[in-house]
This record gives C-alpha cells, sequence and structure tokens, in this order.
C-alpha cells in the first residue's frame, strides 16, 4: 500500500473583486489587484508541491472572495475536500499595505501564525528563512494575530505578507511573475524543510540529439516522457518495468536483456530506452498504440495485462 502523502492546503486571499485590496492607481491609471498576486504564487506554488510528493488542497479556487469559514472548513474536512482528512499544514498568501496611498516607508515581509503554536511558530520560521534569502526585501519578522485563518485551522498554518502594495517599489516586484515565482519557490522549500524532506529541483530541459523527439507514454494510469526515432516510439526501461511490476530483467553490456534475450538499446542522456513494442512481443503487456490526439500529438498508449 502507498504511503499516504502529506496534505498541504493552499489559499490566495481575498477574491479578483473584493473592495479595496488593490494598489493605488498608477500614473498610467492602472493598479493591480491584491488577488492578482496571490492567486499567481499559489497557482506555482501547488504546482512546486505537487512535485515534491505533497497532495495539495486549494481552498480558495475561483475568483469569487471564499467565505474564510469555508476554507478552513475545507482544510479542516468539515465540509468534505475530496481527501477524507484534514490537511497537515495550511498556507495563505496576501500582499499587505498600509493605506490607500502611496508610501515608500513601509516595505518588507511579514508572516503571521497563531498565538501560542509551537508548530505554527516552527512553519514560519522556516518559510521565513527561506523567502528572506531568495527575495530581495527587508524581513519584518514573525507576527501573532487573531486571524481566521490561522486561529480556525486544526494544524499549523501561516499567512505570508509577501510585500506591500502601497509601496511604488514594492509593487512594481509584486507585479513581476519572477518575483512571483521566487516567492512560490521559496515557501516551497520551507514546508519541505519543515516536513523533513528535501526539497526537489525543477528539471532542466534537456537537449535531445537530433531526429529523436519527446512523446507522452501512458502505462495504465502512469504517465512517462520517451522518444520518438524515426516514427517509432521508445520508452524508458527502468521506469517502464518499475511501472509493470517486471523484475525479470537486467542491464549487461550496455543493452536490457529480459529472460535472457537482448533488446535492442539506446541510450540517451544517460538512460537506457527501448523500443515500446518489443514489451507485446515479449508478452509483458497486452498492447501498444501510438495514438494521435486532437492536435495531431502523439502519445503511446501501453495496455498492461490483466491482473491474475
Amino acid at each position: 500500500m502507498n504511503e499516504q502523502k502529506i496534505l498541504i492546503a493552499t489559499d490566495d486571499g481575498h477574491g479578483m473583486e473584493t473592495a479595496g485590496k488593490r494598489t493605488p492607481q498608477f500614473a498610467d491609471g492602472t493598479y493591480m489587484k491584491e488577488n492578482e498576486f496571490n492567486r499567481a504564487v499559489i497557482d506555482k506554488l501547488n504546482v512546486h508541491l505537487k512535485r515534491n510528493n505533497f497532495d495539495v488542497l486549494h481552498v480558495s479556487a475561483g475568483d469569487t472572495d471564499v467565505p474564510l469559514k469555508t476554507r478552513t472548513d475545507l482544510a479542516n474536512n468539515k465540509i468534505s475536500n475530496g481527501f477524507g482528512r484534514k490537511a497537515d499544514a495550511i498556507v495563505s498568501v496576501h500582499a499587505n499595505a498600509a493605506g490607500n496611498t502611496w508610501n515608500s516607508m513601509v516595505k518588507g515581509i511579514e508572516i503571521y501564525y497563531r498565538a501560542g503554536s509551537k508548530e505554527g511558530k516552527k512553519l514560519a520560521q522556516d518559510v521565513q528563512e527561506y523567502l528572506v534569502k531568495g527575495t530581495p526585501l527587508i524581513n519584518r519578522g514573525l507576527k501573532t494575530s487573531n486571524l481566521h485563518i490561522t486561529r480556525e485551522a486544526d494544524m499549523p498554518g501561516i499567512l505570508v505578507e509577501g510585500a506591500f502594495m502601497d509601496n511604488p517599489d514594492e509593487a512594481k516586484l509584486l507585479m513581476s511573475d519572477a518575483y512571483r515565482e521566487e516567492c512560490a519557490e521559496e515557501i516551497a522549500r520551507g514546508l519541505c524543510q519543515y516536513f523533513g524532506r528535501q526539497y526537489i529541483e525543477v528539471s532542466k530541459p534537456v537537449a535531445l540529439p537530433s531526429g529523436m523527439y519527446p512523446v507522452e507514454i501512458i502505462i495504465g494510469q502512469t504517465s512517462l516522457l520517451g522518444l520518438l526515432i524515426e516514427g517509432r516510439s521508445w520508452i524508458p526501461a527502468k521506469e517502464s518495468f518499475n511501472t509493470l511490476g517486471v523484475n525479470t530483467w537486467l542491464f549487461e553490456k550496455k543493452s536490457i536483456v529480459v529472460n535472457g534475450g537482448v533488446l535492442e538499446t539506446k541510450i540517451i542522456n544517460n538512460t537506457s530506452y527501448i523500443k515500446s513494442i518489443d514489451l507485446q512481443s515479449l508478452g509483458l503487456v497486452k498492447r501498444v498504440f501510438l495514438d494521435p490526439d486532437a492536435v495531431n500529438t502523439k502519445r503511446v498508449l501501453i495496455y498492461p495485462k490483466e491482473a491474475v
């Protein structure tokens, strides 16, 4: 049985049309709504968390201002959240403001947690550590306040104030994709530290030799990355065998060997690939099918044999 993943509840503060939650007006007559920043950071954070093998519960999905009680009830699973359990931590992202006019004196990042919560404070410290190292803003420290999100959640919770919307320089940062991405990544790193796991870096694209193209390999319900080479699909041997539960194989003399039979093998960027059709020829799967989808992008569908 697979170990149950840690569940993180994520919350982008307010709604897209919540009154007053925006920057002062810029010289060109425009402004940024607070939720534009909050939502962008949460969307990016959710991707980082899933890559790091967390389950993610977004408690404020949509453009409306979800009631605070609904948000914490979802995190607490008092309203069914689809996971059948309460979250292990909750993170709410906001942009700060001291008023509704430009003010260059207010600046920096601060994080709130529930007073008296030892674990909430530890979570805040871990996230703060990375945010302060990874962003250019000053550290306003950790704070406690009677906030619904941290008070009513039945798990460690923090509310991150990412920068001041009414500081003209910080407002520009809040509007930049680079700063939003940095905030999301640093929060994810802090969560990994809090839960005692190594942060998984974003994989950098790997250049493929000429004439080779990436293709999605679907084995049952599992998606892997394979290659198309001269019209044939090649699959990563180790990942494919692990997915299928095949243990009777080995790597010998730069080739994959299954039940004594040597398969044509290509080693690309330190990964061994075999032709997907060879799985069918060996009787390890029921069928292999190259599938053009609606936009003519090809996938390879591999149908495992029926369980005995």
